[in-house]
């Protein structure tokens, strides 16, 4: 894998804290139907993602992705269809960098929502704006 789909939260160290990713998944919140989603970052606590729709916020949110199982988490935050998930059980690092193996074999297929390259950007510059700490 790449060093550059790797988000490095502090210069000093090489050990990545979360991958930046684009990986087809769904979410389902609590009483609703399944929704296409875009996973944008993932790290063992949460993860970023580009739904296209206001998620609302602490509620009870089910993710799912082709190959694993379901993950149950709630959402941090949500802005302009951008929304950050926090697990409400932390991943293992190597179901994580698996999901993130697993994306750059999507990367090479089309991929369904045709993101442009600066959704992480956004993502990142939403995240800031909203004083909310990094995925750690």
């Amino acid at each position: 894998m790449s060093r550059s789909n790797l988000v490095f939260r502090r210069a000093d160290t090489w050990q990545p804290l979360s991958y930046r990713l684009e990986l087809p998944a769904e979410i389902r919140e609590f009483r609703s139907c399944r929704l296409d989603i875009m996973l944008l970052e993932l790290s063992v606590a949460g993860c970023g993602l580009w739904a296209g729709f206001k998620i609302r916020v602490e509620r009870p949110i089910t993710l799912f992705v082709e190959g694993f199982a379901p993950i149950k988490a709630s959402t941090a935050w949500s802005d302009s269809g951008f929304a950050e998930l926090m697990f409400d059980q932390h991943l293992h690092l190597s179901v994580v960098q698996h999901m993130a193996r697993e994306s750059a074999a999507c990367s090479r297929r089309a991929t369904p929502f045709g993101m442009p390259g600066a959704a992480h950007a956004e993502f990142a510059t939403l995240s800031q704006e909203l004083g909310k700490p990094p995925l750690t």
